[in-house]
């Protein structure tokens, strides 16, 4: 999986963020994220709060568990981000 992460994180550089988690090292935020088994792609995206001076939180927009291609993560952040349709198959 981590290439085909590397190729769509490439891909979409400046328009959306890739991060990956190293869950040994971070359990405690796995556990908030409830990430129970690998790989795990999480889609979030920032909500802007009402309030002034709170601090912005993470929308969970999608969570596949297991392996994903390059086009398949690039068709879901499109959708996600970019209002494109929702891709048929992954």
């Amino acid at each position: 999986m981590a290439p085909e992460f590397e190729a769509a994180a490439k891909e979409m550089k400046d328009k959306v963020r890739f991060v990956k988690l190293d869950t040994d090292k971070h359990p405690e935020i796995s556990a908030r994220l409830n990430i129970m088994g690998l790989p795990t792609l999480l889609y979030l995206d920032k909500f802007e709060g009402d309030e002034e001076g709170t601090a912005a939180k993470a929308v969970l927009k999608n969570r596949i568990e297991g392996a994903l291609r390059m086009e398949s993560i690039l068709a879901l952040c499109e959708h996600h981000f970019f209002g494109g349709p929702r891709p048929d198959q992954l």
